[in-house]
């Protein structure tokens, strides 16, 4: 059996073959670069072009093999809004957006960080849906209209099928699921006074979204880091996972969602993944900032592993404070109280500076559970990173184990075989 397996990140999409057999080996069959483009002073995702290119590139797929299903995942919280004739009343906003800062505190006026958290399990983070969705009611940006919202993934298997819904996984990045993960929060939307009306029907991984060309479309762990959770290899008590992208995602996989304070104190988030489970995770920043520096500085990967032996460590950074997505450069040497300096020592002292961020998320978690932590099961891009790697051991002292690069998508494959 075939599988199409569409993984969209936050700087990437990937369209790649699935060959179903015992190592469910991947073939690419597209890759090409996106990203969120200012419009109207605002970030926005251009996401009819993103889907004509991937429309074209199913089509191809479909004429030339067998597909038995397609799945898409992507990165979570953003949306876009469709009205009541299906289609897209304007732009999805990028959850790095400033608007959200600004929503993020006008919404605390009205409830708690502290409470917010014990009613959805999620973290406060201002890149969080529920605050998009705040300053959608505050903007008035579809007052009176008959409309609904779509994930990005979920947007795309609608374009395919459709039909609006929304699975658990990316359901949970809005922050307006239950604590037992299988409806909305009815009673935190009435309080914010956020309209109901807008939610689509959720539905659960392994389920199907309708058919495009008489081909199921799937709903995988929609989210990307649910389909790169479940690409891993069983993950017991002991062992925690980093997913890694845009994002650094470093938890473990439990039963049920951790509500209690040190959880909050802590800054750990419940999401949901595949098979019911929640993803216990702390939602660092991640190689944005080396992607930001790659692209302000004309580098090649390349040439970065070449030097960064060599290169010196400037300093420690605030990782979780570098969210420019045009400056990134300045800010890191604003941070660092530093006019000039050799690039290569600027992605050195990152990469270091994000491997010591983990460190303290493997502190964090475990006083979080009370388990410690012996072994680290890694996935994604940072694989590829060689120095990171090697300073995560020698910081951390745990034995890091590095699985597929291309986990999400992998792990998008494996839930589509498995249906």
């Amino acid at each position: 059996m075939k599988y199409l397996a569409i993984d969209l990140g936050s700087s990437s999409a990937r369209v790649m073959l699935a060959d179903g057999s015992a190592d469910m080996s991947l073939t690419e069959l597209a890759r090409f670069p996106h990203s969120a483009s200012i419009v109207n002073g605002h970030y926005r995702w251009d996401i009819q072009r993103l889907f004509d290119k991937l429309k074209n590139e199913i089509n191809k797929a479909i004429a030339q093999y067998k597909i038995a299903s397609i799945g898409i995942c992507s990165w979570g919280v953003d949306y876009g809004v469709i009205d009541g004739n299906g289609d897209l009343i304007d732009m999805p906003y990028c959850y790095r957006d400033s608007r959200g800062e600004v929503m993020f505190n006008e919404l605390h006026k009205l409830i708690s960080k502290e409470e917010l958290f014990e009613l959805s399990g999620i973290y406060p983070n201002p890149i969080n849906t529920i605050y998009q969705l705040y300053a959608d009611k505050m903007e008035g940006r579809y007052t009176g209209k008959n409309v609904k919202i779509a994930m990005i993934a979920d947007l795309l298997a609608y374009y395919l099928t459709g039909n609006i819904r929304i699975e658990r996984s990316n359901a949970s990045t809005t922050g307006l699921l239950n604590l037992k993960g299988d409806d909305w929060n009815y009673d935190l939307l009435k309080r914010l006074d956020l309209r109901t009306d807008i939610l689509p029907k959720i539905i659960y991984d392994g389920e199907q979204y309708g058919e495009f060309c008489s081909v199921p479309v799937l709903a995988v762990g929609t989210h990307d880091t649910a389909s790169a959770i479940y690409a891993l290899e069983v993950l017991d008590n002991q062992t925690a996972f980093l997913a890694s992208g845009s994002w650094l995602l470093f938890g473990k996989v439990l039963d049920a969602p951790i509500c209690k304070p040190i959880a909050f104190e802590n800054r750990y988030t419940n999401e949901r993944i595949n098979d019911g489970k929640v993803s216990l995770l702390d939602n660092i920043n991640g190689l944005f900032i080396i992607q930001r520096l790659v692209s302000e500085n004309t580098l090649s990967y390349g040439e970065i592993d070449k030097h960064i032996d060599s290169a010196k460590i400037l300093g420690e950074l605030d990782v979780d404070k570098l969210m420019s997505q045009d400056n990134m450069t300045e800010d890191m040497k604003k941070q660092l109280g530093i006019k000039e300096c050799d690039i290569y020592d600027l992605v050195k002292t990152a990469y270091y500076s994000l491997a010591k961020r983990v460190v303290i998320a493997i502190e964090r978690l475990q006083q979080v559970t009370g388990q410690n932590i012996t072994t680290i099961v890694m996935t994604g891009g940072a694989t590829k990173a060689k120095y990171f790697v090697d300073t995560l051991k020698n910081l951390s002292k745990i034995a890091i184990i590095c699985t597929k690069s291309e986990g999400a998508t992998y792990g998008n494959a494996l839930r589509q075989s498995k249906v």
